[in-house]
């Protein structure tokens, strides 16, 4: 976990990386284009190296918030602290100018250099398939700070589901559901779920559509949100799990019909680690385009009471009554 600083600014900035070993004090540092690569383009246009603090074992909360991606210049520490109920304890490191959790288990420190690159890689990723070699950014190390008797706190990332899916998962539904309250007015959504089995690619809204068309914005909108992760969009409807991988695929099969529900939309940003995306010409494996679909699986809308109800799942009368426990010994 890396916390930096905009050298414009002085706000910090808090974000998962990953790194490779290099050397005795030099590893790789990925930076995805978001907010770290921009306020890393702003030391490279000043010639210096970006420090950076690496942070291994904190609250699980300032994990949470390291991996949320807020409006720019958000302090995400700021956003720990609202999650513990209380402000984070932080100190100075010792050879940058970067406060750190007073908990952490080991901080390492160090600068980001301006330029130059190391290759690195495969790595095990949150899609469950393989980044191949490439080239980072070379982060150098100045100093090691520690408790005594340090525990090692590992993120493991891979193949669904490990905490890597967990943790952004998450955050990706908390970022798009408050991003919904703004489409026409506020909807009446119910649900919003990212899928991490399917490597973060995939996120299924449960809301109830009001007028025909309603699904398909909702839909449009959460695939531009700050996440670039998500491709495929989902909508069911209120009487649909939007956990429930058995009833979402019930609803598409039930209640999409191929010419009309099934929208894709060519030439967008893709997620960095999506393989089967294409490269932008000139650009690094961190500039994918590629093709997004949202798939509308809901009901009719409320406006069409008579077709909607067509769509009812067939289950036995009082069947929603029935508790199982109650015919356990």
């Amino acid at each position: 976990m890396a916390i930096i600083k905009d050298p414009e600014t002085g706000i910090r900035n808090m974000s998962i990386h990953r790194q490779q070993i290099q050397g005795p004090d030099q590893t790789g540092f990925l930076i995805c284009p978001r907010h770290a690569l921009r306020i890393y383009q702003k030391y490279q246009q000043r010639n210096e190296p970006m420090p950076v603090a690496m942070v291994i074992g904190a609250h699980p909360a300032i994990y949470y918030a390291s991996g949320f991606t807020s409006s720019y210049g958000l302090d995400e520490l700021e956003i720990a602290g609202s999650l513990l109920d209380d402000p984070v304890r932080l100190v100075k490191c010792e050879t940058i100018d970067i406060e750190v959790p007073a908990e952490a288990e080991m901080v390492i420190e160090g600068e980001v250099l301006p330029e130059g690159m190391v290759e690195e890689g495969p790595f095990g990723e949150a899609t469950g398939t393989y980044a191949m070699e490439g080239s980072t950014e070379i982060f150098k190390v100045k100093a090691i700070t520690h408790r005594k008797n340090p525990m090692f706190y590992a993120m493991q990332c891979g193949a669904p589901m490990t905490d890597t899916q967990s943790i952004t998962g998450t955050c990706i539904e908390t970022v798009v559901t408050d991003h919904l309250k703004n489409v026409e007015g506020g909807l009446d959504l119910l649900d919003v779920r990212c899928l991490g089995i399917s490597g973060l690619m995939a996120i299924v809204l449960k809301l109830r559509p009001r007028v025909e068309g309603q699904a398909k914005t909702a839909l449009m909108a959460a695939l531009s949100s700050p996440y670039l992760h998500p491709k495929i969009a989902i909508a069911v409807d209120d009487d649909i799990d939007a956990s429930d991988l058995r009833q979402i695929f019930w609803s598409m099969t039930t209640r999409v019909h191929g010419s009309r529900d099934i929208v894709k939309v060519p030439n967008t940003r893709i997620w960095s680690l999506d393989n089967v995306s294409d490269i932008v010409p000139g650009m690094s494996a961190m500039y994918r385009i590629g093709t997004k679909v949202i798939i509308d699986a809901t009901k009719p809308a409320v406006t069409q009471e008579t077709e909607r109800e067509r769509f009812t799942p067939a289950m036995p009368f009082g069947y929603d009554h029935v508790d199982l426990e109650a015919f356990l010994p």
